[in-house]
């Protein structure tokens, strides 16, 4: 019961963020993009796995991106907590906001429940991940990945691999990408490709057990 109240009072972060940060307007204005998008370029899925992963990825720059939410998780509380608790909260926190803009999302371009189901898998998977990349690299690594998977996410890393010859770059990038939380591997849960679902339950976990070292290590350093 304890690591449920420690986690709870993490979660609790994100109501205020979304009314007193930019993270709202950021997601009505990313939710708004991406149904223009639908309407000219996008089918119904990629809406709803892009709504997903970069809501999840604003969410981890909103919460864990700025110097002194870092700092914060040094901050002695009032009740006993975990490390793994801190990390779990602010990951349930991320992904909150962005599950929500999926269902808008889907809603507004016409329901799918496979869709949607889609998109949670993989805003828990990349809420996780970038969780374990925003915490300890700030902002500047939310927007690099942020463009990284909006630009590259949704192409298969054979079609990657094609784009030029030679190139080491080009080969690490479909390499991450083959490894890594991808949207065009998380496509495939729409059609419930086992694999696949297993693969965004991996970096789910993982991501949040790399965040929870970060902030053991955070911890452990502070005087």
């Amino acid at each position: 019961m304890r690591f449920l109240h420690c986690v709870h009072a993490e979660f609790l972060l994100v109501f205020p963020r979304l009314a007193r940060t930019r993270l709202g307007v950021s997601l009505v204005a990313l939710g708004t993009t991406l149904v223009w998008l639908n309407a000219h370029a996008f089918d119904a899925l990629t809406v709803t796995l892009q709504a997903g992963a970069l809501g999840s990825i604003l969410g981890a720059a909103a919460i864990v991106g700025d110097d002194t939410d870092r700092a914060a998780l040094t901050t002695a509380l009032t009740h006993p907590t975990t490390s793994l608790a801190i990390a779990t909260g602010r990951w349930l926190a991320i992904v909150l906001a962005a599950a929500v803009l999926v269902m808008v999302c889907t809603t507004a371009i016409g329901w799918r429940t496979d869709a949607v189901l889609a998109g949670m898998v993989a805003t828990a998977a990349v809420g996780s991940f970038a969780l374990a990349v925003v915490l300890p690299l700030g902002r500047g690594a939310a927007l690099a990945l942020f463009l990284f998977m909006a630009v590259a996410g949704t192409i298969p890393p054979e079609r990657l691999v094609d784009l030029a010859r030679p190139g080491v770059v080009r080969l690490a990038a479909a390499s991450a990408m083959e490894l890594g939380p991808a949207l065009w591997h998380y496509r495939d849960i729409a059609t419930g490709d086992v694999r696949a679902v297993l693969h965004a339950l991996a970096w789910t976990g993982l991501g949040i057990l790399l965040a929870s070292a970060a902030i053991a290590r955070r911890r452990t350093a502070a005087p």
